[in-house]
């Protein structure tokens, strides 16, 4: 289970950083700072595991620097390597788009992120294979900025 929320994160890392236009789109939608996540995942009834289970709740910080919205980037770029975005559109202050990646964790994601003067929410749909084991995953994100980056703009934990 660790390892679908593990790439549900990475997921959600790699929205903006795997495509020109799209990426163009979105800078200055994200203002650099410290953000606070409120992550909710639904994987649904997962095998082995008791009724319930697939329900997570996680809370983290992620400190999303200048050169991170200059490229147009909602934090870390360090996601799945083989990803392509594709169907962008950008509405207002809406984005939705599908990330298909290919390779030992394949997975298509419909996304779609509004974006607020202090941060942003997210919903994804997800479809992952990992080698032939077939899972289904809803994500819902909320990220609000809280403040500076903490000296050297690492996360904080």
């Amino acid at each position: 289970m660790k390892t679908a929320a593990a790439l549900a994160v990475l997921a959600f890392a790699a929205t903006a950083a795997h495509a020109q236009t799209p990426t163009e789109m979105l800078k200055g939608k994200v203002k650099p700072g410290l953000y606070a996540y409120k992550m909710e995942m639904d994987m649904g009834q997962v095998p082995g595991m008791p009724a319930g289970a697939g329900k997570q709740v996680m809370n983290m910080q992620h400190c999303v620097t200048p050169e991170d919205v200059a490229k147009g980037e909602l934090g870390r770029s360090d996601g799945p390597k083989n990803c392509e975005m594709k169907d962008f559109k950008m509405t207002g202050s809406t984005a939705s788009y599908r990330m298909v990646c290919k390779g030992e964790f394949s997975m298509v994601a419909d996304n779609t992120i509004q974006f607020a003067p202090d941060g942003f929410r997210m919903a994804m749909k997800t479809q992952m294979d990992r080698g032939g084991q077939k899972m289904n995953l809803t994500q819902n994100m909320e990220a609000k900025l809280i403040g500076p980056c903490p000296a050297g703009g690492a996360p904080k934990k």
